[in-house]
């Protein structure tokens, strides 16, 4: 069985996929891998694909791995160390080519060449988090401001998945007051996920992550960096549990952009 392109008709399945294996992607956001970038399947006919892989390409300097799935009936064949070379080889030229580890990943990316750069972790959050201050709903004249933080913090230009989570989740977009900071967030097969949060001060991260937590329905999930430990003891105190630890690793150059910006990224599977 060889892996073949992904395609819209497929996206269903996918979601299957990445649902059975309890991660959170609906549809659209599988689509977005296919609109900003492209990916490969593994089809045998069975209600959820066999196995996947996605990239998008960012820019020139960065472009993302992700959705390097295998449903559990088709493990240990391979498809995964397969799937893993297409993406490399389909980024080649790329300076940098990152993605996001589970534990059981990295040691099978690390001997595809990939090195650590820096950790985060998957926080549950309660209901509800205590207000902060200097933080209002995010306007369509903001939007040039979120942009250029994004793409300080990040290091490149990801417009169109910014927007689509704005889109999605309009009611949980809000800026700092000062213009130094912005959180989006989106819906999920299992819950709102809150991300990215963008800000270099740990009381206006909270303050932005309490905003969006209140505007969606549920208990959202964050993905927090390991460097604001501040952050993470503040959502201890109120009732948010640490789920799983992952680890950002790139191929070629380090990631761009000032990590130090970043407080919760966007996911695993956009970065």
């Amino acid at each position: 069985m060889e892996p073949r392109p992904l395609t819209e008709a497929d996206l269903p399945r996918a979601a299957a996929l990445s649902a059975l294996i309890g991660w959170n992607q609906l549809a659209r956001d599988w689509s977005l891998f296919l609109r900003e970038g492209e990916g490969r399947a593994l089809d045998e006919g069975g209600e959820a694909l066999a196995a996947t892989a996605a990239v998008i390409r960012y820019g020139p300097d960065l472009a993302w791995i992700s959705m390097v799935l295998v449903r559990p009936d088709m493990r240990r064949r391979g498809h995964a160390t397969a799937l893993m070379r297409w993406a490399v080889a389909t980024l080649a030229g790329t300076r940098c080519a990152a993605l996001d580890a589970t534990p059981a990943g990295r040691e099978v990316y690390r001997q595809l060449g990939f090195l650590d750069l820096w950790g985060f972790a998957r926080w549950s959050l309660p209901g509800a988090l205590p207000p902060g201050e200097g933080v209002r709903p995010m306007r369509d004249e903001d939007w040039p401001a979120v942009l250029a933080l994004d793409a300080a913090a990040f290091g490149a230009p990801r417009a169109a998945l910014l927007r689509d989570f704005a889109a999605r989740q309009p009611r949980a977009a809000f800026v700092t007051r000062d213009g130094t900071g912005f959180v989006l967030a989106r819906d999920g097969v299992r819950g709102p996920q809150i991300g990215p949060v963008v800000a270099r001060d740990d009381a206006d991260a909270c303050a932005l992550v309490a905003a969006a937590s209140a505007a969606l329905a549920g208990a959202p999930v964050l993905d927090l960096r390991d460097a604001r430990p501040g952050v993470a003891a503040w959502l201890a105190r109120h009732g948010a549990a640490l789920q799983r630890p992952f680890t950002r690793m790139a191929l070629g150059a380090e990631t761009p952009g000032d990590a130090a910006l970043i407080a919760a990224v966007a996911g695993p599977e956009f970065g």
